[in-house]
């Protein structure tokens, strides 16, 4: 078992060293930075060919340009899969001609790399669904009665929150299996997702999801993404374990998950400590294997700790947006300075205005303008950046922008 938890980690190592070239590149000469896209294909397709970076068939034509998009490109929307498709495969057409698309990890990624699908729509779900569809969730609900059953046995009592099957069912749709699979760490989608950064710096400017917390001691967007990349690899080798464990079963939530630890170590109190502790008596002798179990468990019980579930961690903080402009100025000094960037760019947060906001005297842009107008009322929009010009781009206008707006 701790073989097979070592080589997950190892694959999140190599994908670490593979995606170090981010932080590595040259400053482009025009930088379009996009914000949370949440599915909504349509849009984004027709904002980068307003950009310029497409073209009618949808295939890169910005040359020697930087994409980036600053994260949120899952969830909510129906159409999360097209909206994949495109930018992987932008990214391979834009390095063939000296261009790139960078994107980046906001929170709705982390979620969902970590089983976390509570904003997963059933239109989403549809898209994945296959000709095998409904026998593979039939058979992941026969896993989970007999899972159901050996933690019956393991823990001595029915297991709290056990589901019926319409229950079971209802709760995970045709397409969800599959979803699960393709943003798993073997899975198409995450694959490619554990490779990108939570961060990356094109010459004076930082480009992220949520922002910078003033609690942070990162001083680069190097050591941001090494450790949230760390993270991730660390909770799909915490995941698989208790799936060998027998803890959880494949189709696990998040929740389910956080749900199946606690009775777990619930167990394991009652198991090592039957009784009111005596002093003379010392603990109970654990093996190897149950070591290395509780300690799985102890550390999945501390996720608010890690920076990709915190809440002023790089992918969740808001107070770039939230903080006053007269307050939060010398906050914005303090932790832009520390990391050695003049300027940052944004995504997270939706602004009032839906349009591209500019913040502290122009070093900070909210590019968030709820781009999903469904749900966000907003509008598809792009921040470019040229040299000190900036200019947003919305799909009837382009508006330069000064350090106050």
């Amino acid at each position: 078992m701790v073989g097979r938890a070592v080589r997950w980690l190892s694959i999140g190592a190599l994908l670490l060293v593979a995606s170090a070239q981010a932080w590595a590149q040259p400053v482009p000469s025009r930088v379009v930075a996009i914000g949370d896209v949440h599915g909504a294909a349509g849009s984004l397709a027709a904002l980068l060919e307003h950009a310029g970076l497409i073209d009618a068939g949808r295939h890169w034509s910005g040359g020697r340009a930087t994409l980036v998009q600053t994260g949120d490109i899952l969830d909510r929307g129906p159409h999360v899969r097209a909206v994949l498709d495109l930018l992987m495969r932008l990214e391979t057409e834009a390095g063939a001609v000296g261009g790139r698309v960078e994107v980046l990890l906001g929170n709705h990624e982390t979620m969902t790399l970590t089983a976390n699908v509570q904003d997963v729509t059933p239109a989403i779900l549809g898209s994945f669904v296959t000709a095998a569809s409904a026998e593979r969730r039939a058979a992941a609900y026969r896993e989970y009665v007999e899972y159901v059953e050996t933690r019956r046995q393991a823990l001595g009592r029915q297991m709290p929150g056990s589901q019926t099957r319409d229950v079971w069912m209802a709760a995970h749709p045709l397409g969800f299996v599959e979803y699960l699979d393709a943003f798993g760490p073997v899975g198409l989608y995450g694959r490619w997702l554990r490779a990108k950064p939570v961060a990356v710096t094109l010459g004076d400017t930082i480009f992220l999801h949520g922002g910078l917390s003033l609690d942070s001691e990162a001083t680069s967007a190097a050591e941001m993404v090494a450790r949230a990349q760390a993270e991730i690899a660390r909770f799909d080798a915490h995941r698989r374990h208790l799936i060998e464990r027998r803890v959880i079963v494949e189709t696990a939530t998040f929740p389910e998950m956080l749900a199946a630890v606690a009775h777990e170590l619930d167990a394991w109190v009652t198991r090592l400590f039957p009784g009111p502790p005596a002093p003379d008596v010392p603990p109970p002798a654990l093996t190897p294997d149950d070591r290395e179990h509780l300690d799985v468990l102890i550390a999945l019980r501390s996720l608010d700790e890690w920076s990709v579930f915190a809440s002023d961690g790089p992918v969740w903080s808001r107070d770039f947006a939230r903080w006053s402009e007269h307050d939060g100025a010398a906050a914005v000094a303090t932790v832009l300075d520390r990391v050695g960037v003049r300027r940052a760019v944004v995504g997270h947060t939706v602004t009032p205005t839906r349009r591209i906001t500019s913040r502290f005297g122009g070093r900070v842009y909210l590019i968030d303008t709820g781009m999903l107008a469904n749900v966000y009322h907003g509008r598809p929009s792009a921040l470019e950046l040229s040299g000190d010009e900036a200019t947003a781009i919305y799909l009837d206008e382009r508006r330069p922008l000064d350090a106050g707006q």
